[in-house]
């Protein structure tokens, strides 16, 4: 006979109670992956239908009697208790979004390309440098 993965139900400690439920747990998972009618499944198996269908019903008790947790608190930015504490904000205007559109330019056989929104003092500079000039 197979070893069982799980205490006999005998067997009252709070470790193997803990170990039980959760091979069943297990097994229940298994089941719903499996899409199979609880018949099919316990016959493949080798469970009874009426313990698998005992855990199921015994396990969502279990679980409704668990107390729910409470949603984490918000964290508080500051102020008195129960007031509100307001934080400056800066609004700004985000950059438009970079143009496929490019301006290019030929400079002493060097071909420039340049978007929108480009700085003309640099751009200025950079042919300088490109013709020889003196910037």
């Amino acid at each position: 006979m197979a070893k069982l993965s799980y205490p006999p139900n005998g067997s009252r400690t709070t470790e193997s109670k803990a170990r039980r439920e959760a091979h069943w747990r297990e097994v229940l998972e298994r089941w719903r992956r499996s899409g199979l009618p609880k018949t099919e499944f316990s016959r493949r198996e080798r469970i009874s239908p009426d313990v698998l269908a005992w855990w199921q019903a015994e396990l969502r008790k279990r679980d409704q009697a668990r107390p729910r947790r409470a949603p984490a608190a918000r964290p508080r930015l500051g102020g008195a208790p129960g007031h509100s504490a307001f934080m400056p904000v800066r609004v700004i205007q985000p950059p438009p979004p970079p143009s496929s559109a490019a301006l290019e330019i030929l400079a002493s056989g060097v071909v420039v390309r340049v978007r929108p929104g480009f700085d003309a003092e640099t751009l200025g500079r950079l042919l300088a440098t490109l013709e020889g000039r003196a910037c």
